[in-house]
C-alpha cells in the first residue's frame, strides 16, 4: 500500500515523526542522566521528571526506566497504528518541526524579557556548567510536556463537561495553572511569587495552542530552546 501524502502541518501532528523527533532528546537525557547518578553521584533530574520519579519512589518504585518506555512506547505504538497514513518527506518535517521549535522558544522568550519574569525551569547553578544544564532542558522540555499537555489536557477532556464549561479553554486554564503551581509545590518548590506565576501560567496556556496545534513534538522542542536562551 503507498504512502498517503500529507502537508507539513499534518506530518508534524502525526505520531511517526513526533516519536523520531523524541527519541534521540529521550535517549541522550536518559543515557547522561544515568551515567552522572552511577559514575559521578550527580543527581541532575528536575522539573516533572524529579517529580514523577519521586513520587514512585515513595511508593517503593524504583524503575526509573518506566517513564520515558512509556512515553515512547506510546507513541511507537500509535505510529504502528497509523503506520500507512505516515508522512514519507521525514528529514524535511522533522528540520522543519525543529525550526519551528527555536521560532516559538524565541517568541516566548522576547515575551519573558518584556515581561521581565522569565524563569529557568532547569534549576541548575551556574557553577554545574552548560552540558549538565542542557540535560536537564531536555528533560524540563520533555516530561513536563508530557505531563501537563500530553496526560493533563487529554484526562481533563474527558472530565470537563462540555455542556456545561467550554472544554477544551477550560482544560487549558486547569491546565496551564496546575503547571505553574507545580513549580512552587513540595520540598524543592520555589517560593510563590505573583508575577512569575502568572507568566509560567501564560506560558503553559501558550504550549498547550502549540500541543494542540502543531504538535506534542514542537511543544516539547519549544520549552527546551526557550529553556536555554533564557539561561544563557
Amino acid at each position: 500500500m503507498g504512502l498517503r501524502y500529507t502537508t507539513y502541518l499534518e506530518s508534524t501532528r502525526h505520531p511517526w515523526p513526533n516519536f523520531l523527533f523524541l527519541l534521540p532528546m529521550v535517549l541522550v537525557y536518559e543515557l547522561v542522566v544515568y551515567y552522572s547518578e552511577v559514575a559521578c553521584s550527580t543527581a541532575i533530574r528536575n522539573g516533572a521528571d524529579g517529580w514523577m520519579r519521586n513520587l514512585l519512589q515513595e511508593y517503593g518504585i524504583s524503575m526509573y526506566w518506566v517513564p520515558p518506555l512509556l512515553l515512547l512506547f506510546f507513541y511507537a505504538m500509535q505510529s504502528f497504528l497509523r503506520w500507512w497514513t505516515r508522512p514519507c518527506e521525514n528529514l524535511e518535517t522533522l528540520t522543519g518541526m525543529i525550526l519551528e521549535s527555536g521560532i516559538f522558544g524565541m517568541s516566548l522568550w522576547l515575551v519573558a524579557g518584556i515581561w521581565n519574569k522569565g524563569f529557568l525551569s532547569s534549576g541548575m547553578e551556574p557553577s554545574q556548567g552548560i552540558s549538565l544544564a542542557w540535560v536537564t532542558y531536555l528533560g524540563a522540555g520533555i516530561y513536563e510536556e508530557a505531563l501537563f499537555r500530553l496526560l493533563a489536557l487529554q484526562m481533563l477532556f474527558l472530565i470537563v463537561p462540555g455542556k456545561i464549561f467550554p472544554s477544551v479553554p477550560t482544560a487549558f486554564i486547569i491546565s496551564s495553572v496546575l503547571f505553574a503551581l507545580a513549580h512552587h509545590w513540595g520540598t524543592y518548590g520555589e517560593p510563590l511569587n505573583t508575577g512569575v506565576f502568572l507568566f509560567r501560567a501564560l506560558a503553559g496556556l501558550y504550549f498547550c495552542f502549540i500541543y494542540m496545534m502543531r504538535g506534542f513534538g514542537i511543544a516539547v522542542g519549544t520549552h527546551v530552546i526557550y529553556d536555554f536562551i533564557v539561561s544563557v
